[in-house]
């Protein structure tokens, strides 16, 4: 009789211990999935002062500057609590070339603006950042409106049809008035 009750009070020890092991782990893995960090890898990698410094980095051939600026965005990650996963990410090489590639993309753009605003082409910046690419169609599109703008005060200031050559460099200059102001 001592040994049915032994065993069975063994076994409702077990049972018992058993759900106090579930309902601990359940809630150490409520706790840990219930924490979600305050920011992403993509808003490290986003950061404006990131973006600038990287974007400088690499206007100025230093490219060693980038992994600074790297090293600053994983200190954020790991202030943020963020995943391992998301800590190899802010370390590996992908991520570099990821913002040397935003880097490139945004220096395209600046140099763009500065070559539309002095009536310049972007052959040369074409070839510069091919990083940029798919913006090459929209920017040649800007281009040929910038153009056809000026041919269109051309032909209001011109008294001949077609606009002479001084007629085109006097509305290229009421365009480039016309653009600082704007801008």
């Amino acid at each position: 009789m001592k040994k049915p009750l032994l065993l069975a009070a063994i076994l409702v020890a077990m049972v018992c211990a058993w759900f106090v092991y579930l309902s601990v782990d359940a809630s150490r893995t409520q706790t840990e999935e219930a924490y979600v960090p305050v920011i992403s890898v993509m808003d490290i990698l986003s950061a404006s002062d990131l973006q600038a410094g990287v974007k400088e980095a690499v206007q100025s051939g230093q490219l060693s500057l980038v992994d600074e600026w790297l090293s600053k965005a994983l200190e954020v990650g790991k202030a943020a609590k963020l995943s391992q996963d998301d800590l190899n990410y802010l370390q590996s090489a992908q991520s570099r070339e990821y913002v040397i590639f935003t880097a490139k993309r945004a220096l395209f753009n600046d140099a763009f603006e500065v070559r539309y605003l002095n009536l310049e082409g972007i052959d040369d910046l074409k070839a510069m950042y091919p990083e940029a690419q798919d913006l090459f169609p929209k920017a040649e599109s800007l281009l040929e409106k910038r153009d056809s703008i000026i041919m269109q005060i051309a032909s209001t200031l011109s008294p001949s049809s077609p606009p002479n050559e001084e007629t085109i460099a006097l509305a290229k200059e009421q365009w480039k008035s016309r653009a600082t102001v704007t801008n």
